[in-house]
């Protein structure tokens, strides 16, 4: 081969390179269900100005459930973000942050652990891709990609969690197929046939956040189901190595990176199956010296205002009526505990201006206009509840989307 021919090689395979890696932003988990809405958080973050962040959130889906961002800044000027997805991967959480580091200089986190409970650690596909394939691809998304497939392995070793496969009958998964994992075009290379949406063409530089991450699915913000109060319980659960591993991992991030860290439980019903191990995750971290918060308590769904009547759409998710009072609750309690400088006017902040305007119409008219009641459900409520409801529902929200 001579030095010409070599050339011509190189730069063909270039060329191919600049054409198809594109395509592989098409050909990655489907925009369907409430993931259409995970692609557009993450293609709004990376059109997010620079440095303009003070704080995120992040965890599972009852985050965007119940922060309203552009309210947050109409009563303090604080830039508050909700950066969760759909059963968020505990275990991804320091990934989540390193990507939002990369482009916001923010003060704090918050960090949901309602994902500490082992099925919620379950390591689905969908789950971990709800992530990964809405991250531009970097070190820190094949770090990303990588922990899922390793803590994939390390979950289906657990004894807990081969002992209770054993008596359900049910068998180990397949290990997870990192080429496919690592290049998702393996997996949904077939997507022209189901179809293709305009959100998974559009460029993630291009999008403006109209209301920064408000949650906006259809008709789920206004509906109202009728549920049990939480019956509260304060006994905790034994957290395994698994778990505990995952909380030290977060805890030493923050050290390290000089990041401050809030670590709460959300304030939803919760079934007394599913309270110990979120109340056994606060204590330890409270141990490590963590600040922590329990959403809840009588005292705080009384403070907070919850009614459960009211204010979820269903047992494990605020509407936007339970939002606001949340919103107005935890904002005023950012505000006086981290004192976050007040932006309102500055130069650079119009959007966030736009975004409560935008949220205020979408509010009203949606309770006008969108307004869905779900009949109560039955007698027992939280006392019964099952502990795989939640994340049950939300991959139910998502489409199921992993079999596309």
């Amino acid at each position: 081969m001579t030095k010409k021919q070599g050339l011509k090689i190189v730069l063909f395979l270039l060329i191919l390179g600049i054409l198809f890696f594109p395509l592989l932003g098409i050909f990655q988990i489907p925009a369907e269900g409430d993931t259409l809405g995970i692609k557009k958080r993450y293609n709004e973050f990376y059109g997010e100005p620079e440095n303009t962040w003070d704080c995120v959130m992040v965890g599972t889906s009852c985050v965007d459930r119940e922060w309203i961002a552009p309210l947050a800044w109409k009563n303090y000027g604080m830039t508050v973000y909700a950066m969760n997805t759909d059963v968020q991967p505990l275990y991804l959480t320091t990934n989540v942050l390193t990507e939002v580091r990369k482009t916001q200089d923010i003060k704090l986190a918050v960090v949901d652990v309602r994902g500490i409970k082992m099925n919620s650690l379950r390591p689905d596909e969908v789950r971990i891709r709800r992530v990964t394939d809405c991250m531009k691809f970097s070190a820190n998304q094949w770090e990303a990609v990588n922990k899922g497939i390793q803590f994939h392995k390390a979950y289906y070793s657990n004894e807990e969690v081969l002992e209770k496969l054993e008596k359900n009958k049910e068998e180990v998964p397949e290990p997870l197929d990192a080429v496919a994992m690592h290049v998702p075009f393996v997996k949904y290379h077939s997507r022209w046939e189901s179809g293709l949406r305009k959100i998974d063409f559009v460029g993630t530089d291009t999008i403006e956040s109209t209301m920064k991450g408000v949650y906006d699915f259809e008709n789920t913000p206004f509906t109202v189901e009728e549920v049990n109060p939480t019956y509260v319980v304060t006994e905790q659960a034994d957290l395994n190595e698994l778990q505990t591993g995952i909380l030290d991992e977060i805890l030493q991030y923050g050290k390290e990176t000089n990041l401050e860290i809030l670590f709460i439980a959300s304030p939803t019903q919760l079934s007394k199956k599913e309270q110990p191990e979120i109340n056994a995750a606060l204590a330890y971290l409270e141990e490590q010296g963590a600040k922590v918060i329990n959403y809840n308590t009588e005292e705080m769904y009384e403070e907070i205002g919850i009614n459960f009547s009211e204010d979820l759409y269903n047992r494990h998710h605020l509407n936007s009526r339970g939002a606001v009072k949340f919103t107005e609750y935890f904002s005023k309690y950012l505000n006086d505990t981290y004192h976050f400088p007040d932006k309102r006017g500055q130069e650079g902040y119009q959007e966030w201006d736009m975004a409560y305007e935008n949220f205020v119409a979408f509010y009203e008219d949606g309770w006008v206009n969108k307004y869905t009641y779900v009949y109560p459900e039955q007698e027992g409520g939280s006392d019964e509840g099952d502990e795989e409801d939640e994340d049950s529902e939300d991959d139910k929200e998502t489409g199921e989307a992993q079999e596309n």
